[in-house]
């Protein structure tokens, strides 16, 4: 028994070193709630990958990073502790298992040693593994409705995100020729053909066979100019006759021929002066260098390619360079319509006209021709477009008088008169080719186009209406098992227009060969592993095989047991040898089917295990 002081006196030790303990400061440990930071560094977001590449993201924190989830399209594909020093994180994404052409969303979940996270936004990434866009092309050279002659270079400008395997050429639907580098110019001999109308068209084909047409033009062709016996016509548009003229005055003149200008020749007073042979025909006369206060006649002849040539009806002007009184001219200028308007019905021509002593008139010329003369303030005059030839340009001109007779022409302008839709619609049958042998169920393609719409498209096989295609993209699924078999047949089609002009296209022949005889069997080989080869733990066994029709499937062996099918290229099997033991050899070989059932057996090969 312990003595009852010795009890107190213990237990009074006890009270004493208690209190002491609580007169000291505890220091309690704090919590980390501090979430990581982590941002997704490559790929950036919109762009387009292919194959394997290495998704890396940047995450740090207040004490340590634990770990990077990687999410693809919402689901976890991967994470990585590394916990490199650099703080970046990785996941090898293989973009060919995803859907190709499609944006995919990468983002990325950081946690701390405390499994405090972070997630990051998503980013968009496009996985382009094949390359199925197609190349971008157009004509240069020649422009549709050129008369060309001789050799002419048809010049093309094509480009491609990878790059152009070939371009081939086209006339009449006839393949002329190739070219396979840049720049991609195709001389065209028109020698060795009629005068005629010609169609043109190209295709441009990349290194993964995507294809583009290029839409077809048209040229006419003028080797045979003896035959050309029409001469060109034409007027003088400007200036208008009996005008007083000063200073510098542009003659201008239009000309048209049956089928192409050469050049237009100038004289002023009987002495020829210049020609021109390009579109807008004109000369710029000097009229100081004439003799003064006198008339001087302005004469054109016109000259086709051909060398017919057309005289016009001579114009005298009155040249007046130092008039008396009142020698300033007004202020004249054409407000409405502009140069190079489109017009239709009726037009009002307007005109600005002021002078410092007053106007007295404005004469209005079409063509060269006085149409109309206004006194008024107004200065305008109603054009009925309709009395003058469609599809065609026409040169407005004005001359505004003062009341001392001071005279300005203001600057001509041409416009185009478009009042009735005669221009036909233009077409081609893209695919199949002329030529081309088809099977089984084949998309026939048509290209047509027109200045205001296309109304439909008819399309007939030998002679036969099939269908009336009236909405883009122009084309027919045409079932060719039920055409007669080993036979040429003709595609012809009809373009109109919402104007009821049509055009007839080209056809173009094809061969139909539905059925089919079969009599070579398939080409194999084993390509891994090779004979003789010292293999471990899981193989990739894979055989190359090839047909002229198809290969249905693959069948592998291992010492005579089949181990699996595989039905696509290319045509492989893991094989896992571990089962097999060590030091032991077997031998491996494949059967190939194609699609008619032939069978052939691929050289078998002996390989070692050595797991």
């Amino acid at each position: 028994m312990i003595p009852s002081y010795k009890f107190l006196s213990n237990f009074g030790i006890i009270i004493i070193a208690l209190f002491t303990l609580s007169c000291e400061t505890v220091t309690l440990p704090i919590a980390d709630t501090t979430p990581p930071q982590a941002v997704l560094i490559y790929p950036v977001d919109g762009i387009s990958v292919a194959g394997d590449i290495t998704v890396l993201a940047r995450a740090t924190d207040n004490e340590e990073v634990d770990s990077v989830q990687f999410y693809i399209n919402q689901k976890w594909v991967g994470t990585d502790d590394s916990g490199n020093k650099d703080d970046i994180f990785h996941f090898e994404w293989k973009t060919g298992d995803y859907t190709e052409d499609e944006f995919h969303f990468v983002s990325i979940i950081a946690y701390d040693l405390v499994q405090n996270a972070y997630a990051s936004f998503p980013i968009r990434i496009k996985a382009d593994n094949l390359d199925n866009e197609p190349p971008t092309a157009f004509l240069l050279n020649p422009f549709s409705g050129q008369y060309v002659s001789g050799i002419i270079n048809i010049t093309v400008e094509a480009s491609d995100n990878d790059s152009i395997q070939y371009v081939s050429y086209y006339v009449n639907n006839v393949l002329q020729g190739y070219v396979l580098e840049p720049p991609y110019i195709f001389p065209w001999n028109t020698l060795l053909y009629l005068d005629d109308h010609y169609s043109i068209y190209v295709l441009v084909r990349d290194m993964s066979n995507n294809l583009t047409t290029v839409p077809p033009i048209n040229v006419i062709i003028h080797n045979n100019l003896q035959n050309d016996v029409t001469p060109p016509t034409g007027s003088i548009v400007s200036p208008p006759a009996g005008l007083t003229v000063s200073g510098s005055v542009d003659i201008i003149v239009s000309a048209s021929d049956n089928r192409a200008m050469d050049e237009v020749a100038f004289s002023i007073d009987g002495n020829y002066i210049i020609s021109d042979g390009e579109v807008p025909y004109h000369y710029s006369w000097d009229t100081t260098l004439e003799e003064e206060d006198i008339e001087h006649t302005i004469s054109v002849v016109l000259i086709d390619l051909a060398g017919n040539e057309s005289p016009l009806n001579p114009i005298s002007v009155f040249v007046d360079n130092d008039p008396a009184g009142d020698i300033t001219p007004p202020i004249v200028l054409i407000t409405n319509p502009v140069a190079g308007q489109d017009l239709t019905g009726i037009v009002s021509i307007e005109v600005l006209a002021e002078d410092d002593t007053g106007m007295d008139r404005v004469e209005f010329f079409i063509n060269g021709d006085s149409v109309h003369t206004d006194t008024s303030d107004a200065f305008n005059y109603i054009w009925d477009t309709e009395t003058v030839s469609d599809d065609m340009d026409h040169i407005i001109a004005v001359v505004g008088f003062d009341l001392d007779g001071n005279a300005t022409l203001a600057p001509p302008i041409a416009v185009y008169v478009d009042n009735f839709d005669n221009i036909p619609p233009t077409g081609q049958i893209q695919n199949p080719v002329a030529g081309q042998t088809v099977t089984g169920t084949i998309t026939i393609e048509i290209s047509a186009t027109d200045n205001i719409g296309v109304e439909q498209v008819n399309l007939s096989i030998d002679g036969i209406p099939r269908d009336t295609l009236t909405t883009f993209p122009y084309t027919y699924e045409w079932d060719t098992t039920s055409e007669t078999d080993d036979e040429d047949h003709v595609i012809s089609i009809i373009v109109s227009d919402s104007s009821d002009n049509i055009s007839y296209v080209p056809p173009v022949s094809v061969f139909v060969n539905n059925i089919i005889d079969d009599i070579t069997p398939p080409v194999a080989s084993i390509s891994n592993p090779l004979s003789g080869q010292t293999v471990s733990d899981t193989v990739s066994f894979t055989v190359q095989a090839v047909d002229d029709f198809g290969v249905n499937n693959v069948e592998f062996f291992i010492d005579g047991e089949s181990i699996g099918t595989d039905y696509t290229d290319p045509y492989q099997i893991d094989w896992d040898t571990t089962p097999l033991g060590n030091e032991s050899q077997h031998t491996l070989s494949a059967y190939v089917t194609d699609d008619s059932g032939h069978t052939t057996i691929a050289q078998p090969i002996l390989v070692t295990i050595s797991n």
